[in-house]
């Protein structure tokens, strides 16, 4: 049996492409999950390798009750596992105190895993394969441009603790002596420390491509700055 015949056979439905797809969907699943976990997130290989899983068995529960009774809605389990993965996926995403938002990747990530175990479930096992490199592309490979791309967008948002008000100017003469623009800066009064009298958020416009570990450290140097991280809205 040549290589495209014994795809045909297992993309069947049958005892043994069953046991491919659920093994496919455990394996595929974990592997993405490992990478979750290595940058210490909340979902890491078990979640992701249990959605996969989980999506590719309720798709095969369809297809299987299908293959009995002839009428049964094809799409009904797997658009609820689509629907129903969004509630794992929002318990993932956080707000720090410091309004930065984590978990964004982690989320979508359970979403696109849910959607391979789905058609790893309807026996796409070539077309699931192509997507899980792609999916493993996007997370690691490319997390480096990704970087980079955000490190030296034109528009940063920062967020600052102060020790007192009045250094807040210093801050505003650091961005017009760099020529750039102050798109809004919010102050309000936080004791979030007992050496912090007041949180800023600033929003900047570069004019043009810099480095944004390079500002932070800038303003990081200021007298007064207690504590400065950049934000992504």
């Amino acid at each position: 049996m040549g290589f495209t015949e014994m795809l045909d056979y297992l993309e069947e439905f049958n005892t043994a492409s069953i046991i491919l797809r659920l093994v496919l969907s455990t394996f595929f699943g974990g592997i993405i999950g490992i990478e979750r976990e290595s940058k210490g997130r909340s979902a890491g290989f078990r979640t992701f390798t249990l959605v996969c899983l989980a999506s590719a068995l309720g798709t095969i529960v369809n297809l299987h009750l299908f293959n009995i009774t002839g009428n049964t809605d094809v799409g009904r389990i797997p658009a609820a596992l689509v629907s129903g993965i969004g509630f794992l996926g929002v318990g993932t995403i956080i707000i720090t105190k410091r309004n930065h938002v984590k978990g964004l990747t982690t989320a979508a990530g359970l979403w696109v895993t849910a959607t391979l175990g789905i058609s790893l479930g309807a026996g796409m096992i070539w077309e699931s394969f192509v997507a899980f490199v792609l999916v493993l592309i996007t997370v690691s490979i490319l997390q480096n441009m990704s970087h980079y791309i955000s490190n030296h967008n034109r528009v940063i948002n920062i967020y600052i603790e102060m020790a007192k008000e009045s250094d807040a100017g210093k801050i505003i003469n650091y961005a017009r002596s760099n020529d750039f623009s102050i798109l809004s800066m919010e102050k309000k009064r936080e004791k979030i420390t007992k050496d912090c009298d007041m949180v800023v958020n600033l929003s900047l416009n570069l004019k043009k491509s810099k480095s944004h570990e390079e500002i932070i450290n800038d303003i990081g140097k200021i007298e007064g700055v207690l504590y400065i991280e950049e934000v992504y809205n």
